[in-house]
């Protein structure tokens, strides 16, 4: 609501149905947003009383995974369309746009440049070779039908890369549908995927959409694909293969059509290696590979970010947050962000609502910063009592170093503190080899 209100927008909140009843028959409203479960009514009620005081109001039905039937129904009773939960402001104001334009009307109050194109805002602020060469692919990308993986560490916005591809392509009216793969164990992903009929299993007390049905016409966004078991992954092939599946209970076939863009932040040629992740599945999925470079590698956008996140937090937060000082900045810029931009968002954040004056000082970061200093007596390391093969512990801490920069050698060799030049002698040293390298010696 405080977005909306800050952008100039005229913003009323009702608690439940009779509230709502109260300030409908108040007020003409251009947009009405409301939950598909209603606190003391329904959804359907609500709508028919919207529409008998406004029949051009238009209303936008918010819906999680087991309201979504109940946001379909209002869709064919005259709402205009459904967001999923969770949403993102940018999501929302994408669906307001659409909405308007589909209207024909010019809205009194503009929605800001940064929220016009849903899922093109902060991490795609950057000027650096790397985060470029992501912008060109994705707008390469969105113009076809065809399967994505994004990789990247956790926290670079693989998300974000997806719901962009989504929302620049013919299928932007569709739904965007996401799924995180590593939240459900396998029994509760399986059925959150494909659904399942009333009385499949004990509890199965009504019939249940899957995500890959709710994400018919649109796309589906498969987040740590990696994290699904061989079974399941044989289920997703069948639907990237041939459009199809069957709810869990049931033995009719479901038709759907969806793009898949999937994101992992593991490596996923060494899971296929080890037998935990399809082969064939990886080749349906991969047609095309988009790599987010993590924050560290991203020189020069840090500045970037931490200037729209203040300015982000300062209206939401009303503070009046003029800048940064030099010395912040530079503690900023000097840090490696093993959290990436999420990590950056959260501490510019508690930085706006720690600041007492209007320039952001090394002390507001104090907070996060003490519990980022680390415990030299932790961190050192111990010489067992028997001693050690320093050979083995050394191609010990190379491979560890490996394994945590996907493979990447210049990246493992910043983690270890030595050249590239030293790093690759020793790998050659130690026999060390990989297959995603070309050449192995």
């Amino acid at each position: 609501c405080n977005f909306f209100r800050n952008i100039g927008h005229f913003v009323e909140q009702a608690q439940d149905y009779p509230s709502a009843l109260k300030l409908i028959g108040k007020h003409d409203f251009d947009i009405v947003i409301s939950d598909a479960s209603v606190d003391g009514g329904n959804i359907l009620d609500l709508l028919r009383a919207i529409k008998n005081r406004n029949a051009d109001t238009i209303v936008v039905v918010d819906s999680a995974v087991d309201t979504v039937q109940d946001g379909v129904r209002a869709v064919k009773e005259g709402a205009f369309g459904i967001v999923q939960k969770p949403f993102t402001i940018p999501e929302l104001s994408f669906q307001i746009k659409k909405a308007i334009e589909k209207r024909g009307d010019k809205p009194e109050v503009e929605i800001p440049d940064q929220f016009r194109n849903i899922y093109q805002p902060y991490n795609f602020i950057g000027q650096s070779p790397g985060i470029e060469k992501v912008f060109k692919i994705v707008d390469r990308v969105a113009k076809t039908d065809s399967s994505v993986i994004i990789t990247g560490e956790t926290g670079t916005g693989k998300e974000l890369v997806a719901g962009a591809i989504h929302y620049n392509s013919k299928r932007s009216d569709g739904p965007f549908v996401r799924v995180n793969c590593a939240a459900l164990p396998e029994q509760l992903l399986e059925s959150e995927l494909f659904g399942y009929e009333k009385g499949a299993f004990t509890g199965a007390e009504k019939l249940r959409i899957g995500r890959f049905e709710q994400a018919n016409g649109g796309t589906i966004f498969l987040d740590e694909v990696a994290d699904m078991s061989l079974f399941t992954q044989a289920k997703v092939l069948r639907v990237v293969q041939e459009k199809e599946f069957e709810r869990l209970g049931s033995n009719d076939t479901v038709k759907t059509d969806v793009r898949i863009i999937s994101a992992t932040n593991k490596n996923l040629l060494e899971l296929m290696e080890k037998g935990v992740f399809r082969e064939d599945l990886y080749y349906r999925l991969n047609v095309v590979s988009i790599h987010i470079p993590p924050l560290r590698e991203r020189d020069g956008d840090i500045k970037l970010l931490v200037r729209y996140f203040l300015k982000k937090y300062s209206t939401t937060l009303s503070k009046k947050i003029k800048g940064m000082d030099a010395t912040a900045l530079k503690i900023l810029t000097g840090y490696h962000w093993p959290g990436n931009i999420r990590e950056l968002e959260n501490t510019v954040e508690r930085a706006v609502l720690m600041a007492e004056s209007e320039t952001i000082t090394q002390d507001d970061l104090s907070l996060f910063f003490a519990s980022q200093t680390p415990n030299p007596s932790k961190n050192q390391i111990q010489l067992p009592p028997g001693g050690i093969n320093l050979d083995e512990a050394e191609k010990g801490f190379i491979l560890q170093a490996l394994e945590r920069s996907n493979w990447i050698q210049k990246e493992a060799a910043k983690l270890l503190g030595i050249s590239s030049r030293v790093l690759n002698y020793k790998i050659k040293n130690y026999g060390i080899t990989h297959p995603r390298w070309k050449q192995n010696t």
